[in-house]
């Protein structure tokens, strides 16, 4: 049995993942009071993705796996309002959730463990997903009109292919319920799959813009 507790739940449209950066604009009461009692106590809350409902107002009903965060960069806006910097820590899975103790969700939740992929077929698959995330993010930059990005992808290879597989998947333009895949994927070998044929994917659709754009004289190859 893995280590449980309680955890304040915030219901976005996103997904975190372990050691992602997260901006965040806090502005309802609710969430308001649940930053503050953070800040307060240097404690994490829970990041969800919304399975049903909506982000703002009115109740929501989350997923069942989501991340811990914690803040680590706050600026107060005017109104009460704030803007925040949440970093991504553990995946967690909800066995309850308590909609009437606090103004915001509370889960019952049981931290995940995390595998690291310290096998050669792990390390193997996070070098392949490295590789095709330098020629995603080539491929971005080539039909961007923002001449002054740089290719992050100094730290990409740091850590273990569990960490390379959550970073990979936190800078990848899918959508929420992809995204919510991985993170539900509890084997790193099986997510880093996963993660290349979404690399594969992504990869030949820019393909085609590109090729697209040259034919109109707009756009560069994709190397």
């Amino acid at each position: 049995m893995g280590e449980t507790g309680s955890l304040p739940l915030f219901l976005l449209g996103s997904v975190l993942f372990p050691g992602m950066l997260l901006p965040l604009h806090i502005f309802e009461p609710r969430y308001r009071l649940m930053l503050q009692r953070s800040l307060q106590t240097d404690a994490p809350f829970g990041i969800v993705l919304i399975k049903s409902g909506v982000e703002v107002g009115g109740s929501a009903e989350p997923h069942h796996v989501g991340t811990t965060a914690r803040v680590v960069g706050t600026t107060p806006l005017p109104g009460g309002r704030s803007f925040i910097i949440a970093r991504g820590e553990r995946r967690f899975e909800i066995d309850r959730v308590d909609a009437e103790r606090e103004p915001y969700l509370v889960g019952e939740v049981r931290y995940l463990e995390e595998d690291p992929g310290n096998d050669p077929a792990a390390e193997a698959l996070a070098d392949r997903s490295a590789d095709a995330y330098g020629q995603y993010l080539t491929g971005m930059l080539a039909t961007s009109t923002d001449a002054h990005s740089e290719l992050p992808l100094g730290e990409l290879r740091e850590g273990t292919p569990s960490d390379v597989s959550y970073r990979i998947a936190g800078g990848l333009g899918i959508d929420a319920l992809e995204r919510q895949r991985l993170l539900e994927t509890d084997r790193t070998g099986a997510r880093l799959e996963s993660v290349l044929r979404l690399l594969e994917r992504e990869n030949t659709l820019l393909s085609m813009l590109i090729a697209r754009l040259r034919a109109r004289g707009e756009g560069p190859t994709l190397n």
